[in-house]
């Protein structure tokens, strides 16, 4: 199973955790995997190509994606940033709906 962790500081997203396999199929079968992956990578490269944020501190390994969404002053970074963050989020809670036996999301506001 995948367990997605968005951790929300003051209603705003700060961190995000992807962790495991989703066990839906054999590896390169796996749609389930493969989707979450494609959402993961895509809000990795909308954020840092499109918004310019270079400031995620990315950790990326087999099976483990972390990444971390400092406050910025900037308005316009800061809306375009929660703009992408929110159609994540709106996906992998697409897959999550389609497939929840494989992924569980889990939001925790401090």
């Amino acid at each position: 199973m995948t367990r997605i962790q968005i951790i929300k500081e003051n209603h705003r997203v700060s961190q995000i955790s992807v962790l495991g396999h989703a066990g839906y199929a054999d590896a390169g079968e796996d749609i389930v995997c493969a989707a979450i992956s494609v959402l993961t990578i895509s809000i990795l490269n909308g954020l840092t190509e499109l918004v310019g944020r270079q400031d995620l501190n990315e950790k990326i390994q087999e099976g483990a994606v972390t990444f971390f969404i400092p406050e910025t002053a900037n308005d316009s970074i800061s809306k375009e940033t929660q703009l992408l963050l929110d159609t994540y989020i709106l996906g992998i809670k697409g897959v999550e709906e389609a497939y929840g036996n494989y992924i569980k999301i889990e939001e925790v506001e401090n």
